[in-house]
């Protein structure tokens, strides 16, 4: 127990070291900031002005051009590929029922407009007309009717209709009504009546500003009066409220508006008030004109134009300098201590002790207070339950405790031996408790131990009465309560940290990497998950009153639609749409966390509480704005060097004409994880692959034929808008109609010569083939006279070891008796080795002739010319030493031969057969000598020479033999020598004897 308090008492004091709390909480924006300039693919820098169009895109007009957005990627449309554009500085732009409107250069009444397909041209119906006026933050205003019928007049009004286009003192209430300022008088213009009216009560005031709130016109003079004017009367019902008279009090106006230090704008359905760095939306309620706080404390400087997305809450901020601004409010809240430990804001289990009161293993956050301060080191983070007697039960560090929501009285139950990793309240008000192996029950006062896991209890649940659910790291398990009997039940390998029991009685299952899992029917059924592979790890399950399940993961918060789960369950294949939330809609981190009990809460005011890696996240689920994808799809064809877009209609293109380029676009605003574009060309094949996250799509080497590309984007479930594009490839000139047909024509009318030319050529061939048969069939022949050749020679070679075997054998025989030891020995000794190399003899010339048995054929190889004579030397020495001839082996050790070793061996064997023949009592030489490319190889003897006759005719190839004469080996020596391109030579080395030389020419190294 002491060493238990010790362990109690460090832990204590380490977190008490780390906490370290802020003494205020810093205020935070309420809003996300995304700022598009010239570093992140703006094309220009300067907003004037910008709208959105039917489809969704939104169109900036600015300094360099035209840019179309579509909420991921930029078009521009410059002077360079856009011809109507005659210059880059475009002023303004207006949508008018859904059609875009540009006015390029200030010019007040050239009007461009933008076609079905997103080509710029000029409306010289909408320029035709001189009596408008164009302004930033107005509608377009027409006063032909009243330039009729005062315009020819110069003086009326003060001059008010000579230049009335460039007047920028004119507020618009619609196409047909406006408000103008002109000197110090006040006027109201109706064009559906040519009406002109002076509104007196502002005549001789002091302009300050001047602009619409809805269909009333508001006039401040600096003396700070208000006045109000609706159809042109004045409204004295509407006041300010006292909060924004403070503002207007403190503005001041310059010569132009963007030296106003209060500024106001406005959008088709929206007026604002720039003050400050605070976006403001003036409303009017019950009479008084006031302001709602749309982003407070911005950083943004030269607002030029503003639009207000209110379904969303997103405001869209285009400026003179810095580019274009997406604020968005945020739809989620954050709950954290103020304190920079990170461990202190990691939350895991909470349980709510009283309304806006959460408690966590860092200590109470409260809705309710502008600071909350944390108190770790007094509860485990794993697992807190608030059970139906209302009572706390946590443990601290190993030992279970149960507290009252005051937190003022806890008490200790039960020492554990670990954290408690989980807890839940059975139907019968039992308490089951999971340690980190352990699970135990408590009923009334008693705590029962029922069973030992060796898998680690990540979560627990009773499913149904006296069925406990046991997720673990090993897999899931049921606990039968009432027989305490335990059994697997599926996913043996999968980390079980989330078990769900939906309202309809649903069972769902999630797991730490595996992915989730709908129980049906006795099997488990995985549902498929995100392309990022996020909804691998499901933390736990979060139902709320439309039937969404909220999913959070590690790596973000997905909202999706039950009832898609269920029909994929039921074995639907459509893809299931995720919604995916991520930090920017106002959480700090997009890492939640799980592997506790409970993880995510149902507060009493309906929201959800979820706890991250960074406090916990809040929100109340039927009012997060889901932004789906529903605009339409579009394909541009464009060429990117020229940054040109092609009409989008059927085309042709050649195959040599370089890549087909696609800028594949859908206006969306919102996450870009949740706009899911795939391609198909069923001419290719039918599989539906992703669109680049840029785009942009490119298509290579397509051949000729007729090609579809169909686009689609999915919306929402089982729901997809589609776009297709078609195009021909064009054949090259060889692969056209007429030139086929020409090749056919041509290919006809040579076939005849074709045909004359191939049976000449056969009939030649016929007779050539004739003649190679014949020559081969001699060839042949003369191959196998060869090989027979070989073979007698061979033969013949046989005879001088044999009868030396012979004798040998008979001398043995006779003399075995009487001979003494040593005799014997050496005798013995002579016919082992003789017999040895007899053999090998045999198999060299079973080898070569197995080798031979497809024709005669030269097999080259390296040759070590001394142990090659060193073999025919101890083959023919016992019957040298009969003739008492001495047979030596002169040789150089490193002299190679390129050659063939059987055909060589034959003939070095024949002619020392034939030297120890003729040579008693002397002394037969091999040697041999390499001389620059050359390898001359000599047998020598001493004994009887030959006739020169002889010499002479086997040297010319004249001499003729019978078999039994010396002279028909020389004959197929010289046969031999010459297919491996060797050279004899027969001269005397001194009065008596004989020298054979054989010459090879070779390459050796």
């Amino acid at each position: 127990m002491v060493f238990s308090l010790t362990r109690l008492l460090i832990l204590l004091a380490f977190c008490m070291l780390l906490y370290m709390p802020s003494d205020a909480q810093t205020s935070q924006p309420d809003y996300s900031v995304v700022n598009y300039n010239s570093d992140n693919a703006l094309p220009q820098n300067s907003i004037n002005d910008m709208d959105f169009d039917s489809n969704g895109f939104l169109w900036l007009a600015t300094e360099m051009g035209m840019i179309r957005f579509d909420g991921q990627h930029f078009r521009e449309y410059t002077m360079g590929n856009s011809p109507a554009l005659y210059t880059n500085r475009c002023a303004l732009v207006k949508s008018r029922k859904g059609k875009i409107l540009i006015e390029p250069g200030y010019s007040y009444h050239h009007i461009l407009t933008v076609t079905n397909d997103y080509q710029i041209k000029d409306d010289s119906i909408l320029s035709a007309n001189p009596y408008q006026v164009n302004r930033w933050s107005c509608c377009l205003f027409y006063y032909d009717n009243i330039f009729k019928k005062w315009g020819r007049d110069s003086t009326a009004f003060k001059g008010l209709f000579h230049r009335l286009d460039l007047n920028g003192d004119l507020v618009t209430a619609n196409e047909r009504q406006a408000y103008v300022r002109k000197d110090s008088s006040f006027y109201y213009l109706n064009d559906n009546a040519a009406e002109v009216r002076l509104l007196k009560e502002t005549e001789g005031h002091a302009f300050k500003m001047l602009f619409m709130v809805d269909d009333v016109c508001c006039y401040l003079d600096r003396q700070n009066r208000f006045y109000a004017y609706r159809q042109g009367r004045l409204q004295k019902s509407i006041t300010l409220s006292d909060r924004l008279m403070k503002i207007f009090s403190q503005a001041e106006s310059g010569a132009y508006p963007s030296q106003y230090t209060v500024k106001a704008l406005r959008d088709a359905r929206h007026s604002f008030l720039i003050y400050k760095g605070n976006i403001l939306l003036l409303n009017i309620r019950n009479g008084v004109l006031d302001f709602e706080v749309l982003a407070a404390n911005t950083a943004i400087k030269n607002i030029n134009v503003l639009i207000y997305d209110e379904v969303y809450r997103t405001l869209y901020v285009g400026t003179a300098t810095n580019g274009l601004y997406i604020l968005r409010k945020y739809a989620f809240d954050r709950l954290f201590f103020a304190s920079d430990n990170y461990a202190i804001n990691s939350m895991y289990a909470q349980v709510e002790i009283s309304p806006g009161r959460i408690l966590t293993s860092s200590g109470v956050l409260s809705r309710n207070n502008a600071v909350n301060k944390p108190t770790p080191g007094l509860y485990d983070r794993p697992a807190l339950l608030r059970s139906s007697d209302g009572y706390i039960w946590y443990s601290n560090y190993d030992s279970l405790k149960r507290i009252d929501t005051g937190l003022r009285k806890p008490v200790t139950l039960q020492r554990l031996g670990s954290w408690l990793m989980a807890i839940t309240e059975t139907g019968n008000k039992d308490i089951l408790i999971g340690g980190l192996h352990d699970l135990f029950r408590r009923r009334g006062n008693d705590i029962t131990f029922l069973l030992n896991m060796s898998e680690d209890i990540q979560v627990i649940n009773e499913m149904f009465p006296n069925d406990l659910w046991i997720g673990t790291s090993g897999g899931l398990y049921s606990y039968d309560l009432t027989k305490g009997v335990i059994r697997r039940l599926s996913l043996q390998n999968a980390s079980v940290r989330a078990l769900y029991k939906a309202g309809d009685g649903s069972i769902w299952v999630g797991t730490y990497g595996q992915g989730f899992y709908k129980y049906v029917n006795g099997r488990f059924l995985k549902m498929p998950i995100d392309p990022g592979n996020n909804l691998a790890t499901i933390h736990c399950f979060m139902e709320d009153r439309l039937g969404y399940f909220w999913l959070p993961t590690n790596k973000g918060l997905y909202r999706v639609a039950k009832k898609e789960l269920d029909s994929y369950a039921a074995g639907s294949r459509e893809n299931i749409f995720y919604y995916y939330f991520d930090k920017s809609v106002g959480y700090s981190t997009n890492e939640f966390n799980g592997g506790c009990m409970p993880c995510g809460i149902v507060l009493q005011n309906g929201h959800f509480s979820l706890p991250s890696l960074d406090g916990l996240v809040q929100f109340r689920p039927d009012s997060i704005p889901v932004e789906l994808p529903t605009s339409p799809v579009f394909i541009d064809r464009i060429i990117p060097e020229e940054k040109k877009v092609l009409p989008g209609d059927h085309f042709k293109q050649r195959q040599d004409s370089g890549p087909l380029v696609f800028m594949i676009s859908s206006p969306y605003f919102g996450n870009p994880a949740n706009l899911h574009i795939e391609y198909q060309i069923p001419q290719l094949d039918n599989k539906w692959r992703p669109v680049n996250s840029d785009g942009r799509l490119v298509l290579t080497g397509l051949r000729k034929g007729e090609y579809t590309l169909i686009i689609r984007k999915q919306e929402h479930y089982g729901h997809y808008a589609y776009n297709r594009i078609s195009w021909t490839v064009l054949p090259y000139w060889f692969e056209t109609i007429w030139f086929l047909l020409l090749v056919a024509v041509v290919s006809i009318s040579i076939l005849f010569f074709i045909f004359l030319f191939l049976y000449t050529r056969e009939v030649r061939r016929a007779a050539q083939l004739e003649q190679k048969v014949a020559e081969r069939t001699e060839a042949l022949t003369a191959s196998n006279l060869v090989k027979e050749k070989m073979i007698a020679v061979i033969l013949h070679d046989l005879r001088s070891p044999l009868r030396f075997l012979h004798i040998m054998a008979e001398y043995i025989y006779e003399n075995y008796q009487k001979a003494t030891r040593p005799e014997m020995t050496d005798m013995l000794l002579k016919f082992r080795n003789a017999t040895h190399d007899l053999n090998d003899f045999t198999q060299d010339f079973l080898t070569w002739t197995n080798a031979q048995k497809e024709g005669f054929v030269i097999r080259r190889e390296r040759i070590a010319l001394r142990d090659t004579v060193a073999g025919i030397v101890s083959l023919y020495e016992p019957a040298a030493t009969i003739r008492n001839n001495n047979l030596l082996n002169l040789v150089p050790p490193d002299l190679i031969l390129i050659s063939d070793l059987n055909i060589l061996k034959l003939i070095i064997r024949n002619l020392a057969d034939n030297a120890n023949k003729y040579t008693v009592n002397g002394e037969i030489k091999i040697e041999a000598v390499q001389v620059a490319n050359s390898v001359i190889i000599t047998i020598t003897d001493n004994g009887k020479s030959m006739d020169k006759e002889i010499v002479a005719g086997i040297l010319n190839d004249t001499y003729q033999a019978d078999n039994s004469n010396h002279g028909l080996g020389y004959r197929i020596i010289r046969e031999l020598l010459a297919r491996i391109d060797g050279k004899l030579a027969i001269d005397q080395p001194g009065d008596t004897g004989n020298r054979i030389t054989l010459s090879f020419t070779t390459d050796n190294e």
